[in-house]
């Protein structure tokens, strides 16, 4: 049995614990715990590229089909002992895996390129041929 009073009975001293301090609300909110969660900001129209779009879940598909043929193809040589198909299962990942990374680096040099020329024009388009700040001032 417990060494504490029994909570049926009315008659006991019902303890430090049972009381209800005076800031305590009537009914727990549990929203009332904690910051706010934040939400995500939806993105404008037409934000979202397609083509990138399109590659991203192109190379996700590439280099699930990667993992899954090197490491099915090591596993089917161990323990099925089927050395022929478990060698062309895990050279069929490792050319999804050289497809998938040559295809993103690819497109990262693109992208770089295009982040590049985007900010000549920008720096051109700031400052106009005359500029009094190009002259010399030192003499």
């Amino acid at each position: 049995m417990l060494d504490g009073p029994d909570e049926t009975d009315p008659d006991s001293n019902p303890g430090v614990l049972s009381e209800k301090s005076p800031f305590e609300p009537d009914e727990f909110d549990p929203e009332s715990l904690g910051p706010d969660v934040p939400k995500a900001p939806s993105p404008p129209d037409g934000s979202a590229n397609s083509e990138v779009a399109g590659l991203f879940w192109k190379l996700v598909l590439v280099f699930n089909v990667a993992l899954l043929g090197l490491s099915v193809g090591p596993m089917l040589v161990y323990f099925e002992g089927r050395v022929d198909l478990g060698i062309r299962v895990f050279l069929v990942g490792l050319l999804a895996f050289a497809y998938g990374t040559a295809r993103y680096v690819k497109f990262e040099r693109e992208r770089t390129a295009d982040d590049e020329a985007g900010e000549d024009e920008v720096r051109s388009e700031d400052r106009p041929a005359d500029d009094p700040d190009d002259a010399d001032h030192n003499g």
